[in-house]
């Protein structure tokens, strides 16, 4: 019996989870056909801006979801996620931008 060198989604969403995962690994998890892998990246307070940036693309509201409620999503990121078309992301989106710019 030979064994699989091939890793499953759930290796894949425990990579993403990782805080030891490297930069690098992350860009690659993000294009993910998991939307569960790429929701566990964009939810990552590391996770690259360009990584982000690309992730404001995505379909799935999972994904949109937890880059939105990144605490680590800059102000450009949100700004980009309260013009997207789903109401709900336009919604999040727009109060975390209140919450990032109101002085503290």
């Amino acid at each position: 019996m030979a064994l699989s060198l091939a890793r499953t989604k759930s290796d894949d969403r425990i990579r993403a989870r990782d805080p030891r995962t490297a930069r690098t690994e992350l860009i690659a998890l993000a294009t993910h056909r998991s939307a569960e892998v790429r929701a566990a990246v964009a939810s990552r307070p590391d996770c690259p801006l360009g990584t982000q940036l690309s992730l404001v693309l995505d379909d799935d509201v999972r994904v949109l979801e937890a880059l939105v409620s990144n605490p680590a999503a800059p102000a450009s990121v949100l700004a980009q996620l309260a013009s997207h078309k789903r109401e709900p992301i336009r919604a999040l989106a727009a109060q975390r931008l209140l919450g990032v710019s109101q002085p503290v």
